[in-house]
């Protein structure tokens, strides 16, 4: 009798467990190393900024968590150390005084439309990814610092009044 392919495996996995001690997960840990080490450095480059574009888009995606904010400045300054940049080198790339720039890094100063739009240009990245990053981290800090303040708020007391 065929096996059901639609049959969910008795251990809940949806597959099966992979062995790293096997002689094919060796040689494939071999390919894959291998075709890294044919690279240059502008594919290493490229593959390096890749994987910072997927850690904002999983941090933008992941469930709120009010004691892990990465701020705008956070992720400018992995794309600036990547790309073995000078924080000053951007900053008078973008027309922006270094020390503003500074202030946008530590988180002092947001980052408006106009500057996520050039950041995007550069960086390969949607405009709206700065700007949600920030509205990502206000709604945390918000909810974090003073949820409590709100709670007072209620339709109830408000249709009574």
């Amino acid at each position: 009798m065929g096996r059901d392919r639609n049959m969910e495996p008795d251990n809940g996995a949806l597959t099966t467990p992979m062995n790293a001690d096997n002689k094919e997960f060796k040689e494939l840990q071999q390919f894959l190393k291998k075709r890294a080490d044919e690279l240059d450095e502008k594919q290493r480059l490229q593959i390096e900024l890749f994987a910072l574009q997927i850690k904002i888009e999983d941090y933008l995606d992941a469930h709120e968590d009010e004691d892990h904010i990465i701020g705008v400045g956070e992720f400018l300054r992995l794309y600036i150390d990547k790309l073995g940049l000078k924080q000053n080198e951007l900053a008078r790339y973008i027309g922006l005084d270094p020390t503003n720039f500074n202030k946008i890094l530590s988180g002092k100063r947001k980052v408006n439309f106009e500057l996520s739009f050039m950041l995007s240009q550069i960086f390969n990245l949607d405009p709206k990814t700065w700007i949600l990053i920030q509205v990502k981290n206000e709604y945390l800090e918000l909810k974090r610092d003073k949820l409590k303040n709100f709670k007072k708020y209620k339709l109830e007391d408000l249709i009574n009044t």
